[in-house]
């Protein structure tokens, strides 16, 4: 449990009330006291309200309070809670806390003994215990002080990270160098974050989140990278419940690459229920407070303390592409992202482009450069496109390749490379660097920032040596030739979309059956509350809709569509990844990242809305993910009955229900008045 959390509140808990009276008064307006006279009034408050600190009194009868030491003390929620156990001494002594075998048992914050009969004495004496026990708690919140967002957030710090990358098995060396590296990385102190990728390539390996909550016992905060190809929401909200239990907060929201192939006896079902959109809006949630309702009842969970960043690719060649991602990328800053990292790309127009972005549309989040050490092997499957979402261009393969004829085969002109990269993401602006590679060592990663720091100062003269544009790659501003980066002059956007009769039509139809102020729509919505009321007439109806949105959109019947967000392009059967909100990291020159010889869905749907000057779009609302409870239903009347995301979105009312007969019977009767 997060102390942040907690209010500057005491709670006393006495039988008697004069103890609070007495707390009360020795910390006059700068505490609030609250009060239970019970072990289950204050064991419940207790849970509820955190307080600060906790006085403890004598309770009836004898031997309660012990017991109530003990329960908080071994609370999930309240076990560290600061204590203070206050003996107000009667007269023939037989109202104490704790008796002398109970005092041996227990462990209290402080103790102090009182006199009943000493007045302004005591009160003035409880205020020593009370000081000290408050810079205790401040201690303890200076020490569980999250270091990442402090970082990340203080413009005069550089954050760095380092990514470990674990593999499969529980005892395996992998792993074992992966926990040693964090641990000399919190030893030296130089590195803010270790970052532990999930599941990467899409490849079974060992939990990111139990490797994560073993980093933090090392002394060093972890950065949890949580993708979203393998859990569905109720698995992404039980994982976050526990790694906010355990104190583990620095998430990375990922969607993640596609499954491969070395699953148990083959490739694994891809889940992505959720996209990195919606995992920030979740967190969001969390983090003010959840509110859920069970047995009828609405309950507000205690909030989180989260700080959850995500990524962006700016590494895109078409203009289709690159738009779809800053698209996407106001989304995920709109839902709480509040912080970035770049997918991994060479190019420092492009990593500056970002940047720009934020910037020019009035976002203020920081960013985060990736930076890979580049060995020559890694960089021919990069080139290759084997890795989605990572871009080694031509010219870039070429200089590596030279490097690695290199007595040291390349390694010193890599390390250079990568602490080049540091200072000239450091020297534009970047909030930090996301450091990675093969066999990266402690010492190199030291070397690369040692290194970085120093040239650091001299960065500009630096951009000339990451000029690597993609053939014909499109970028979203104009280049000032001042800097060899960007101005804030948008680019022109030149990319053009021939017609698609099957959108045209889909337009036309929207607009006359679809629209809520449409005469259709109003004729057709009674019709389809009558074809829903019969399991018969909504069976065969269903059966023609999913036929014709067969044909038209290779329909998977999910009963949420989202053809209205996706230019009418269906993402459940025509995105392996059923991305609603925007594109993944992982299309390469326009095409999908699994199925390569298919245009990116996303790709498609800008092209058809550019057409019609209406690609912004994309960006304009967040999607909501598929509601699983329609999967199988009409959508054509679930959108007419207001029950889809869509109708929900344009206000669309479900249809009054028609009283029962009885009802109509009473609503019919005269009112009675009171001289009838």
């Amino acid at each position: 449990m997060s102390n942040q959390n907690q209010t500057d509140r005491i709670l006393v808990i006495a039988s008697a009330r004069d103890l609070s009276d007495m707390i009360r008064e020795a910390v006059g307006n700068t505490l609030e006291v609250t009060y239970a006279p019970n072990q289950k009034e204050g064991l419940e408050r207790a849970r509820k309200d955190l307080p600060a600190i906790i006085v403890l009194g004598y309770l009836e009868p004898q031997g309660t309070a012990f017991q109530l030491h003990r329960r908080l003390q071994e609370g999930w929620i309240t076990k560290n809670i600061p204590l203070l156990v206050v003996d107000v001494e009667s007269a023939d002594h037989s109202q104490r806390v704790l008796s002398m075998e109970e005092g041996l048992q227990i462990e209290a914050d402080e103790y102090i003994s009182l006199q009943r009969t000493d007045g302004q004495a005591s009160v003035a004496r409880l205020a020593e215990p009370i000081g000290r026990l408050r810079e205790k708690l401040h201690t303890r919140l200076r020490t569980t002080v999250n270091i990442v967002r402090e970082a990340i957030l203080d413009p005069d710090t550089f954050c760095v990270t380092w990514e470990q990358v674990p593999g499969r098995g529980a005892f395996e060396m992998q792993q074992e160098e992966l926990v040693e590296n964090a641990r000399r990385a919190a030893r030296k102190g130089r590195i803010h974050a270790v970052s532990v990728t999930d599941n990467p390539g899409g490849n079974p390996a060992i939990s990111t989140e139990i490797l994560c909550t073993e980093i933090r016992k090392l002394g060093i905060e972890p950065l949890v990278h949580l993708a979203f190809r393998d859990k569905n929401r109720n698995e992404c909200e039980s994982v976050l419940y526990g790694l906010a239990a355990l104190g583990v907060r620095n998430l990375l929201l990922l969607t993640g690459d596609y499954p491969s192939s070395g699953g148990f006896k083959g490739r694994s079902k891809p889940v992505f229920d959720l996209d990195s959109v919606h995992g920030l809006q979740l967190v969001e949630m969390m983090n003010g407070g959840m509110e859920h309702e069970a047995m009828g009842k609405k309950t507000t969970l205690a909030p989180t303390d989260f700080f959850a960043g995500t990524s962006v690719s700016p590494f895109k060649q078409s203009e289709a592409e690159l738009m779809g991602q800053y698209y996407k990328l106001k989304k995920k800053v709109e839902a709480g992202a509040k912080f970035v990292i770049t997918q991994l790309g060479y190019d420092a127009r492009k990593l500056h482009e970002v940047l720009t972005w934020l910037k020019v549309h009035g976002y203020n989040t920081p960013v985060m450069s990736n930076i890979y050490v580049l060995p020559y092997g890694a960089a021919k499957i990069m080139n290759a496109n084997q890795i989605p979402g990572c871009l080694v261009t031509d010219k870039l393969l070429e200089e590596v390749a030279q490097e690695a004829k290199a007595t040291d085969k390349g390694r010193s002109a890599r390390l250079t490379r990568a602490a080049k990269m540091y200072a000239v993401a450091k020297g534009m602006g970047c909030a930090g660097a996301h450091i990675g590679g093969h066999g990266l060592t402690y010492e190199m990663v030291e070397d690369i920032i040692g290194k970085g720091e120093e040239l650091a100062k001299d960065w500009k003269n630096l951009v000339a040596e990451f000029d690597y544009p993609q053939k014909d790659g499109f970028y979203y501003f104009e280049r000032d030739p001042r800097t060899g980066l960007n101005s804030e002059t948008s680019a022109p956007r030149p990319a053009k979309a021939g017609p698609s009769p099957i959108y045209e039509f889909s337009r036309l139809a929207h607009v006359t059956l679809f629209n809520p102020n449409s005469i259709i729509f109003k004729a057709f919505k009674p019709v389809a509350k009558r074809l829903d009321s019969s399991s018969t007439l909504e069976s065969g109806f269903g059966y023609f809709e999913h036929l014709t949105k067969v044909a038209l959109f290779g329909c998977m019947n999910c009963g949420d569509c989202s053809l209205f967000d996706v230019a009418f392009l269906c993402p459940m059967s025509q995105c392996p990844k059923n991305q609603r909100n925007g594109p993944c990291g992982g299309s390469y020159t326009g095409w999908c990242e699994v199925h390569p010889d298919k245009k990116c869905v996303w790709v498609r749907a800008y092209e058809r809305l550019k057409r019609h000057k209406e690609e912004g779009e994309i960006g304009e609302y967040i999607v909501p993910p598929c509601n699983w409870e329609l999967m199988g239903t009409p959508s054509w009347l679930n959108f007419y009955l207001g029950r889809d995301h869509s109708a929900k979105r344009l206000g669309i009312e479900p249809p009054p229900e028609k009283p029962l007969p009885s009802e109509r019977d009473k609503a019919k009767e005269p009112k009675k008045t009171p001289s009838s």
